[in-house]
């Protein structure tokens, strides 16, 4: 099928890039892990914990800023 055969919406259909690999959701989920296990054993682990979740959100919301700023 060649994109002569096909209606204009589909021919001049943009494709969204693909997002990098990022570590961000492993280390949003090893910051909830501490959180949790800061409960059980010290307060302080749960501060770690939290450090960690904030860094990994900022983390994978800037990674996606920067990927929409580059299909500008």
């Amino acid at each position: 099928m060649n994109h002569s055969d096909l209606p204009n919406s589909q021919a001049e259909k943009t494709e969204a890039p693909e997002m990098r690999p990022t570590y961000a959701p492993a280390a949003l989920a090893m910051g909830i892990t501490f959180m949790f296990w800061g409960i059980l054993t010290h307060w302080s682990m749960s501060l770690i914990g939290i450090a960690v979740i904030v860094y990994a959100i900022w983390s994978w919301m800037n990674e996606i800023r920067s990927a929409w700023s580059e299909t500008k």
